[in-house]
């Protein structure tokens, strides 16, 4: 990392709270759909239950985006994470109390949660761009990658042996106590998280929203991304859901096994952001969302065959590279096209065209691994994967999207 990022007190405490807080989520993500198998043993149920944590955040990420560009984002984050931290609070104090876990809780911490990240991630999508230079914002996303992946690497190798040691209910307390740290970081930065006044405002709250979809729309290379973010989004996620089910119904593996694996996507992500650093200075924006768009129709194919625990782990990493090569590249295009007043509710737009397929893509995902076999399911995400490899090369972004460099920051990209 750049010696001027180290020498950024606000950049700094924004890393700190995020990987910690990370480091506690990576356990919950990990957690949360462990136990609603423990509980209903339904690849079914489970599907549901990812696809339930997902609505809340789809109806209200336009919103967020709004509140995020009118409103001070610093609140709003801060909200958030208190929100969240009080949710998940709930679980292991109901298990103390009552001595289980019920089914009606989780669904409902799920769907909060969401609620709450929505708002979370429309403030924090725009904050960057004001506490780092604008020749510094892809150096400065790929670092709270870095950051990101690290705490990722160890929350579900530790949930998986915390389950084992203290009960699922009880490994989310780790998390609750990182959305603390979070919070104070947070209270700790001096800068603002808007460069843009958000006082006065004439248009109407749906005028607002409008604006930020048709930004996200009338700019070719972040309406080309969203697409095809939106139908990699059909079966990526869901490939976590039914790789899952295959770990613990279909090869009956521990869930300290299941954490390792799991562990490997994460463990992909660090290798990506050391990866993307250095083909950042090599290689153009286009090669590298043409190379990571044809290279992930192979984790799938591999998944739909294999029962080795260790090509498993290792296909995870090999995603992990690949998702960050996409999302660097991704987040900080439309933070330097976006403008600042604009970025909150365009970025929400984004995602929700971009997210919307999640939900669907998780039910199936279960509905498919519990009644077909998971195998079927991972041919189905290579199939959808190839046409988006397929689109990828036919639309040719370099059309739009220059070479970029670390310092290249111009009004073409």
């Amino acid at each position: 990392m750049p010696e001027a990022l180290w020498k950024n007190r606000d950049f700094v405490l924004l890393i700190t709270g995020r990987t910690i807080s990370q480091f506690g989520t990576a356990m919950t993500t990990f957690v949360i759909p462990w136990l609603f198998l423990q509980i209903t043993g339904s690849g079914t149920q489970t599907g549901i239950a990812f696809a339930v944590g997902f609505v809340p955040y789809i109806f209200i990420s336009l919103p967020a985006g709004v509140w995020a560009d009118r409103l001070n984002r610093k609140k709003l984050m801060i909200i958030s994470d208190f929100g969240r931290l009080v949710l998940l609070l709930s679980i292991p104090l109901t298990h103390l109390m009552t001595g289980f876990t019920p089914l009606y809780l989780l669904y409902a911490v799920q769907a909060g949660v969401s609620g709450f990240s929505a708002v979370f991630d429309a403030s924090y999508g725009a904050c960057l761009p004001n506490i780092v230079a604008t020749d510094q914002l892809r150096e400065g996303n790929n670092v709270l990658q870095t950051s990101m992946s690290l705490s990722k690497i160890v929350g579900p190798i530790l949930g998986g042996m915390a389950i084992s040691w203290i009960g699922s209910a009880n490994t989310i307390l780790v998390d609750v106590c990182s959305y603390v740290v979070s919070i104070i970081s947070m209270l700790a930065i001096v800068k603002s998280f808007s460069t843009t006044s958000q006082k006065n405002h004439k248009n109407t709250f749906m005028q607002d929203i409008h604006e930020g979809i048709t930004t996200v729309w009338s700019i070719k290379p972040v309406r080309c991304l969203m697409l095809f973010a939106t139908l990699v989004n059909l079966v990526g996620p869901g490939m976590d859901v039914a790789l899952l089910y295959r770990i613990q119904h279909e090869l009956t593996l521990r869930s300290q096994w299941a954490g390792i694996i799991m562990t490997g996507l994460s463990g992909g992500m660090l290798l990506g952001s050391l990866v993307n650093r250095w083909a950042g200075k090599r290689i153009n924006m286009n090669r590298w969302l043409t190379i990571s768009s044809i290279l992930q129709v192979v984790p799938p194919l591999v998944l739909s065959f294999t029962k080795n625990p260790l090509v498993i782990c290792l296909i995870q990493i090999f995603i992990g590279v690949l998702l960050v090569a996409w999302n660097v590249q991704s987040v900080t295009l439309r933070q330097m096209l976006i403008p600042d007043y604009l970025l909150g509710r365009s970025s929400s737009a984004f995602r929700l065209s971009a997210w919307i397929s999640i939900p669907l893509g998780d039910g199936m995902a279960g509905i498919m691994g519990q009644h077909f076999g998971t195998q079927v399911y991972f041919i189905l995400a290579a199939c959808v994967l190839f046409i988006v490899a397929v689109l990828k090369v036919y639309v040719r972004l370099e059309q739009v999207i220059p070479s970029t460099k670390p310092n290249a920051v111009s009004s073409g990209t």
